[in-house]
């Protein structure tokens, strides 16, 4: 393809922009794609998958929300451990669109995969959220160098770092209605605490949430409730110290309308359940149309963003404190059971200091 033939079909207005070198203006760069497009229909893919890379996957169904959301937890789950894990923000977006009537992919079997040398070519699978699956991709990823080593659970992918094993695991239902958001489930073995994260979205327009208008929040609060009764039941004035021991958080944050390709969480405000309920008899946040409750950035007296939430949990300075391994069985069979996308994190090793892991950290930058 000559140049000269992509540059007769600009505009006069584009073509009296153009630059023979540099960057050219967004609008001019926008019609010498669409020109090569038109040429090259071939190319519109690769475009796509060059522009995610550099601005994002751009979200258009709930189905991609609920990607996004599983993103954000197998994130987030990382951070919580304090292990630089770059294979975790490295991914396939999926080469289709996302529908709604269909149950999304697992963040997770969309990895970016590395081959090592002398491994069989294998392409990444592209699975349905069936447990069943889990068994197909399984095959499929032994040849796979980062993964780690296979571990007990077809649904578990297994990361090391000194001497620190990770695991996490996305468990999913294939009922497409029921995975309108996810859970996120930490288990910091070494700590014996236990973190569950209920993700809640702002609205589109205005940023807020009105928990009101949420049909499914009683429920979940219930389950919230009870599950914080049952670990309060089984601590002992021996378990360490929390601030806040109970296990049941929930976070709100905005309707991302593209994941971005950097090793950050999506952005958001961490309550605990207490705190949330607090909050629902606070009148400063009854500002809304006829004194409505919602919850925001701008009317939210205090909260724990990203940093200050992964920390606290990196440190064992939140979660449950000598609740056994059933505990996490029980709430992601029950989170399984209920149509809901679970993400669930367990850190086991030995436990560094503090003072350790911070040197660590700043080595790694």
């Amino acid at each position: 393809m000559a140049l000269d033939d992509l540059i007769a079909l600009l505009a006069a207005r584009h073509r009296t922009h153009l630059v023979e070198e540099g960057q050219q203006t967004e609008a001019t760069g926008k019609a010498l794609l669409a020109a090569l497009v038109q040429l090259r229909p071939d190319a519109d893919r690769v475009i796509g998958q060059l522009n995610a890379a550099f601005d994002g996957y751009t979200v258009r169904s709930k189905a991609g929300e609920a990607l996004a959301t599983q993103r954000d937890a197998v994130l987030g789950i990382g951070r919580m451990a304090g292990m630089a894990i770059p294979q975790l923000a490295r991914w396939d977006p999926p080469a289709e669109e996302l529908y709604d009537d269909r149950p999304p992919p697992a963040y997770l079997d969309l990895l970016s995969r590395t081959e090592t040398p002398g491994s069989a070519h294998q392409a990444a699978p592209q699975h349905d959220i069936a447990i069943e699956d889990h068994h197909i991709g399984r095959d499929a990823e032994v040849f796979l160098g980062w993964i780690g080593e296979l571990t007990g659970h077809v649904a578990w992918r297994n990361f090391r770092q000194d001497d620190q094993s990770l695991l996490i695991a996305n468990v999913n239902r294939t009922a497409a209605e029921g995975n309108s958001g996810a859970d996120l489930l930490y288990y910091h073995q070494s700590r014996g605490s236990l973190i569950l994260v209920q993700y809640k979205k702002l609205d589109k327009v205005g940023g807020y949430y009105y928990p009101d208008s949420d049909r499914k929040l009683a429920d979940e609060l219930k389950r919230m409730q009870d599950m914080d009764a049952y670990a309060a039941r089984l601590r002992r004035p021996t378990d360490d110290h929390r601030l806040s021991p109970d296990p049941s958080w929930i976070k709100l944050c905005p309707p991302e309308g593209v994941i971005p390709q950097a090793n950050v969480m999506v952005p958001g405000m961490y309550f605990t359940r207490q705190h949330f309920q607090r909050l629902r008899d606070d009148p400063r946040l009854r500002d809304g149309r006829g004194g409505a409750l919602r919850f925001g950035y701008s009317n939210v007296p205090s909260y724990l963003d990203n940093t200050m939430f992964t920390r606290l949990v990196e440190t064992g300075m939140i979660g449950t404190a000598g609740v056994t391994t059933e505990l996490v069985r029980q709430q992601i069979m029950r989170s399984v059971r209920e149509g809901r996308l679970l993400t669930a994190g367990l850190l086991s090793g030995d436990e560094q200091p503090q003072s350790a892991r911070n040197s660590a950290r700043r080595r790694r930058r």
